[in-house]
């Protein structure tokens, strides 16, 4: 079965790596980047007895504490459209002073690409937390999940991760042979252009730093496509173990099923988006795009959704920020001057340190404290699936 993907807002997967000033040429206007290709440009300065070595010592061509291929290639009078791997548009904000600045490189094989793991992922996250919210024992298991590390004298940020993994194994299996989830099976999306891809700026609303974060992104209206399969003979097989055909969750192993509940799911973490926004910070570009979305959920078809894929979702993209925040105990404060505004130890965002300002015991009012998005206000990582009608 084919499935078609829009994005309808800007998104990034990204593959690990980090480029630095050394790997891209920014030109004077700052509205476009340019990868090059070092080996070639070594190649050139070989050509050209440039001693290269020598020349990445000299500190006037430094940004801080990064060598910047821009400033040597302009005082050398150097092309940089001669060793340009590939060019991409960016959308980057004016700064104050000159810093040195890193871009997250998005993921590719050849051209850029959703990887079915990452499509497979978000589909998860969504039937995950419609499994707890019908369950009759759904709030039990989060909070028996919890009372592990709630235990614990010490929890680390990755305990959050773990929790939200051995659920997983509670809802849809304790291993990846008896996971349900074995019957779903999306393939990597089709490659596109390179063209498809643009630079970001991306501004921390809520942050008291403006500390800007670069990735590199498809834009917004790019078109993929996949591969759906769903296994039916795991669910309808009589010999092999585990048997499907009883598990809770099989009732999700269909096109309409997965929509339905990537629509819902998604129509809560907007919600929640929303409710952020206006109650906390004047950012009416960034409600506009949400407000907008939700317009996009209550319009889908049975056989189409709108899911979060990608870097930049935050916390209510997680199935257990959703769920956790409305257990008790979750947050709650000594009330008295803003100043002294305190969290009880007992609470559960005080356990995990949720919230916790970098370098001192103290705790944001405001929970989650910082929304990511582009410098037009755009959310990252928005996309609507539209499967191929059976």
């Amino acid at each position: 079965m084919k499935c078609k993907i829009e994005l309808l807002s800007p998104l990034h997967i990204g593959n690990g790596n980090e480029l630095k000033m050394v790997d891209f040429y920014l030109n004077e206007k700052k509205d476009e980047i340019r990868f090059i290709d070092f080996e070639k440009f070594i190649d050139y300065c070989i050509e050209k007895r440039i001693n290269l070595n020598q020349e990445m010592k000299n500190p006037r061509y430094y940004t801080g504490s990064d060598f910047s291929i821009s400033k040597f290639m302009d005082a050398k009078q150097i092309d940089p459209n001669t060793f340009t791997s590939y060019a991409v548009s960016a959308i980057i904000g004016k700064r104050n002073r000159e810093s040195e600045f890193a871009i997250k490189e998005f993921v590719k094989c050849g051209g850029p690409y959703l990887p079915g793991s990452s499509i497979k992922g978000s589909i998860r996250t969504a039937l995950m937390w419609n499994c707890l919210n019908e369950r009759p024992d759904g709030m039990e298991i989060v909070q028996n999940g919890l009372q592990k590390w709630l235990d614990k004298s010490r929890i680390a940020a990755r305990d959050l991760k773990m929790l939200d993994e051995n659920i997983s194994e509670v809802i849809f299996g304790k291993d990846p042979r008896s996971d349900i989830l074995r019957v779903l099976k999306p393939s990597d999306t089709n490659l596109v252009s390179k063209s498809r891809l643009e630079v970001s700026e991306i501004k921390i609303v809520g942050n008291s730093q403006e500390i800007p974060v670069y990735v590199e992104n498809l834009k917004t209206g790019t078109e993929l496509s996949f591969d759906v399969a769903f296994d039916n003979y795991l669910i309808t097989q009589d010999q092999n173990e585990p048997k499907f055909k009883n598990h809770p969750c099989v009732r999700y192993m269909n096109v309409q099923a997965i929509c339905k509940a990537c629509n819902e799911f998604s129509k809560k973490v907007i919600e929640k988006h929303l409710e952020y926004l206006w109650e906390n910070y004047n950012c009416d570009e960034a409600a506009e795009e949400f407000d907008s979305l939700w317009n996009k959920v209550l319009s889908c078809n049975g056989n189409e959704a709108i899911l979060h894929i990608g870097w930049g979702g935050g916390w209510y993209s997680t199935t257990i920020g959703l769920i956790i925040e409305t257990l008790p105990g979750f947050s709650t404060c000594l009330v008295g001057n803003p100043k002294n505004w305190k969290l009880e130890n007992t609470t559960i965002r005080n356990s995990f340190g949720l919230g916790k300002k970098p370098g001192t015991n103290k705790f944001s009012i405001n929970f989650p404290k910082t929304k990511r998005v582009t410098l037009e206000g755009k959310p990252l990582g928005w996309v609507k699936l539209e499967f191929e009608s059976s």
